[in-house]
């Protein structure tokens, strides 16, 4: 049979990847410190159980200023909310094990969420997963990003201040801070 006669198998799927500027497509993938190789892409509709059951698995420690709800029916509220905007999830052995989401307030600019499990926690999961969004972020027309964070989390008020947030202003128990998406 001749090559131009022989069936040939076709091609597997492979989804677009989206440019980043620093040069790393989505999707990607990158080894975490503990040598874990995590992939990062954009939210799917169809992740929608993995990431329910990402944040069904939290304890209340895990939890930060009332998020991710804990009863059902206000997850699956905040999930309807924070899955219908610019998203990017991390995941692991076929598990969500991060998420980042930018949910537009009414001012237009977008309210960031960052949620990584507490196993993935400070082996370069959050920083990694917070750039790959922002990439993500410019490329859905984001601009401004604002946040909030509790004030004694001192990790993660870092991770910000390293990833280009200026912080604006503090409560007795919140600091809140900026970026432009643009940067």
């Amino acid at each position: 049979m001749s090559r131009s006669t022989e069936e040939t198998p076709e091609a597997p799927t492979v989804r677009d990847p989206v440019a980043r500027s620093d040069g790393v497509t989505l999707p990607h993938a990158s080894a975490d410190g503990d040598g874990r190789v995590v992939d990062f892409r954009p939210y799917e509709p169809s992740d929608r159980e993995a990431v329910r059951s990402f944040y069904e698995s939290f304890e209340p420690t895990d939890r930060s200023q009332g998020v991710p709800p804990a009863a059902p029916t206000a997850l699956d509220e905040w999930l309807s909310t924070v899955t219908a905007a610019p998203s990017v999830v991390a995941t692991h052995d076929d598990r969500v094990v991060g998420h980042v989401t930018f949910v537009p307030d009414r001012s237009g600019e977008h309210e960031l969420g960052l949620f990584v499990a507490p196993a993935y926690r400070r082996a370069g999961v959050g920083t990694e997963l917070l750039q790959t969004g922002l990439t993500h972020a410019r490329q859905s027309a984001v601009s401004t990003v604002w946040l909030s964070v509790e004030r004694e989390n001192e990790a993660a008020r870092r991770l910000f201040r390293r990833a280009g947030f200026v912080e604006t202003s503090e409560t007795a128990f919140t600091v809140y801070a900026t970026r432009s998406v643009d940067v």
